[in-house]
């Protein structure tokens, strides 16, 4: 026994001695005379060459080092520079012991100073393309021996600066790494990482915890939580990766918060090289959700946005895997007002624009081609509810809207909105998928206070009122010109049991500031606006304005296609206290843009009446003049709001239109009254329009 033990430690001592002379063995070589060597093989397998300036040192011990410096490697032969990557110095310790079980421990690696190009020709084929100089360069590049993944304990790299220069565009991308940190205890243990960055002049930071090696080499759950600084704002990453190297399975809850949204959108262009202004205004932006792929897309889960004061909450989902991409939402918001979401002078903007674009053609419609190009790039399905909602200072409320996007289709179905104490609600279809447009529109507004919208808008408390507006068009077109030119449908605008302060109408003088008779305030017994609209002809069907003492009758029409107006208003007294001020018509002329506003000539020629020096005077309407005189002689009390109300044709009463009032109070008329079957309104109309 005793020899037998003398045996072991002598075999000990004699293995301990090997190991020793082994150790002074690989101490003593000079491991520079293998650079050539390995320049050699590096040659073979990416055809570059491979220069190690510095040394090349090997450490024996427990935890054996590698370390080299002064590396250099060359680019390609078209490249900007003679040097595709150096390298100041690299360093690697290993743990000796764990190589008995063919486990590489890797305890540290330390890289600094280095210089990374990458770079593509005029053809995009890209530097890092190697082209190796034998086969068996490429052959042993494809072997996978299957061993295990090295633990790596800590990473620590230090100076390094990637540039990247695209030969197609002339783009250039520059990111240099200050400090990344990455450790771990063990192959099982959660990784923590620290990186320090300016990417294109912006600076990025990250700290937070990856999951383990292990996990992320088997594929298993590999949880992220991060906490990123960038661009101005706060993004904080919390989830996991199910498949982290196909990176499917993403289950990530997101936040980002910053004070200036158009700050973070401006440095974001910058840093896309992107030029121009941020079409955002400055607002206090904090985003967060839970963000998952689906199949062949992505989704988001629990959204919740504000911006400003506004907010907006729901799922939404992309889909990239169709012929276009695809976006489905359901959101809704308590409050939003679209001022924090428009760029601040966005509207003076996009006018200045159009006006340098070209000379005025003295047209309202624009004749630009409809962007329905826009409308087949993507589709969508979006439905959205909004207790309030705010634009251009006017508030709706419980708006409710469906959006449908398919192949160019726009449909918004069944949307509807609060508006001034009543209920807008309606359907627009725009049909984009061939060069000429179709354009179907309903729209009903019941119970609008207008004088509520004119007290919130301009705080004019002068008129006050219920509307009901009902308007259907259909049109086609390829610019908002066509579309209105071949526009057909019917407006139908109806008012009852209004007032308006005498006040409201102090611009008339003379004869017409009795139009609304005495008093502070007057009733507005009712107002209707009836159009038919036919191939781009607007034509009055029935238009009345009646007080109580005043009747007024609208007769002509609007070209929409020449954008022209040939309008005439016909005053009907119903007391003699304002005979005077029916004595005389209005005409309205000119255009859309330009429209004129004044007397009918033919009535004031015979010194019927004068008008308002604050009225322009349009143009010469003689017909209109003579077949209006033959209907407003004397008073009329024909219930004009009963027929508009009902429909009817605007036939004057002949009982109600002249008697013992109009003989005492009203200027003498050798004028007979018209026939019951005769309807001035349709003679004035068939002059206008007869074509």
């Amino acid at each position: 026994m005793k020899r037998f033990i003398k045996i072991v430690i002598g075999l000990g001592f004699v293995l301990i001695a090997l190991v020793v002379a082994g150790v002074a063995v690989l101490s003593s070589m000079d491991f520079n005379e293998y650079k050539s060597l390995i320049a050699e093989k590096a040659k073979e397998a990416t055809g570059r060459d491979l220069v190690i300036a510095g040394n090349l040192d090997l450490n024996i011990s427990l935890n054996p080092s590698i370390s080299v410096n002064g590396v250099t490697f060359s680019n390609a032969s078209w490249g900007s520079r003679p040097e595709m990557l150096s390298l100041d110095s690299f360093a690697a310790e290993v743990a000796l012991i764990p190589l008995l079980s063919e486990t590489l421990e890797i305890k540290q690696i330390v890289l600094e100073g280095v210089d990374l190009l990458l770079e593509t020709d005029g053809g995009g084929h890209g530097n890092w393309a190697f082209q190796p100089g034998s086969e068996s360069g490429s052959e042993d590049a494809s072997d996978d021996s299957g061993g295990n993944v090295p633990v790596v304990h800590s990473v620590l790299i230090r100076d390094v600066n990637v540039q990247y220069l695209d030969g197609v565009t002339g783009l250039s991308q520059n990111l240099n790494i200050a400090k990344l940190e990455l450790s771990a205890d063990g192959a099982n243990d959660p990784m923590s990482l620290l990186l320090e960055a300016v990417y294109n002049n912006e600076n990025i930071n990250v700290a937070g915890t990856l999951g383990s090696i292990s996990a992320l080499s088997g594929n298993d759950m590999f949880p992220v939580k991060l906490d990123v600084s960038a661009l101005g704002a706060r993004i904080g990453l919390d989830g996991t990766v199910k498949e982290p190297q196909s990176g499917t399975g993403l289950n990530m809850g997101f936040s980002v918060n910053g004070d200036d949204v158009a700050a973070i959108a401006m440095r974001g262009m910058a840093l896309a090289g992107v030029e121009g202004d941020a079409p955002l205004p400055a607002r206090s932006l904090s985003v967060s959700g839970a963000l998952r792929d689906v199949d062949g897309g992505y989704a988001i889960d629990g959204l919740n946005l504000k911006i400003g004061g506004s907010d907006l909450s729901g799922n939404l989902s992309v889909n990239l895997a169709g012929a276009r991409p695809g976006l489905n939402a359901d959101v809704s918001s308590n409050h939003f007002d679209l001022a924090d979401v428009q760029a601040e002078g966005g509207d003076s903007a996009a006018s200045d624009t159009v006006d340098a674009s070209g000379p005025d053609d003295g047209r309202v419609f624009p004749n630009d081609p409809l962007p329905l190009d826009g409308l087949k790039s993507a589709d969508a399905n979006i439905s959205f509810n909004g207790k309030e909602v705010k634009t251009s200072g006017i508030t709706l409320g419980n708006v409710l809207a469906t959006i449908d996007l398919n192949n160019g289709r726009l449909n918004v179905s069944s949307f509807g909105f609060d508006f001034g104490g009543g209920r807008i609600e309606g359907d627009v279809g725009l049909d984009g998928s061939s060069s000429i447009a179709k354009l179907a529109l309903n729209v009903d507004g019941k119970k609008i206070d207008y004088g509520k919208i004119l007290k919130e808008m301009a705080g004019e408390e002068s008129v006050t009122g219920m509307v009901d507006i009902s308007l259907s068009s259909k049109g086609a077109g390829d610019s908002v010109r066509s579309l209105m030119a071949g526009l057909n449908g019917k407006l139908r605008i109806v008012s009852e049991e209004g007032h308006i302060e005498s006040g409201a109408l102090s611009f008339l003088t003379g004869p017409l500031a009795g139009l609304m008779g005495d008093g502070d305030t007057n009733d507005l017994r009712c107002a209707v606006i009836d159009f038919d609209i036919v191939d781009g002809i607007a034509t009055s069907e029935a238009t009345v304005f009646e007080t109580g003492g005043l009747s007024v009758i609208g007769a002509g029409g609007i070209d929409l296609r020449e954008e022209k107006l040939d309008l005439y208003f016909d005053p009907r007294a119903k007391s003699a206290s304002v005979a005077s001020a029916a004595e005389v018509g209005i005409v309205v002329g000119g255009t859309l843009k330009e429209p004129s506003v004044g007397p009918d000539v033919g009535d004031v020629a015979m010194g019927a009446a004068t008008l308002a020096t604050g009225i322009a005077t349009g143009g010469v309407s003689l017909l209109l003049g003579a077949v209006v005189d033959s209907v407003a002689s004397g008073l009329d009390n024909t219930d004009y709001c009963a027929l508009a109300l009902a429909g009817k044709p605007l036939k004057p009463d002949e009982q109600a239109q002249s008697g013992d009032d109009a003989s005492s109070d009203a200027p003498a008329s050798s004028e007979q009254p018209p026939a019951q079957d005769e309807n001035p309104v349709e003679g004035v109309l068939d002059s206008l329009f007869g074509n």
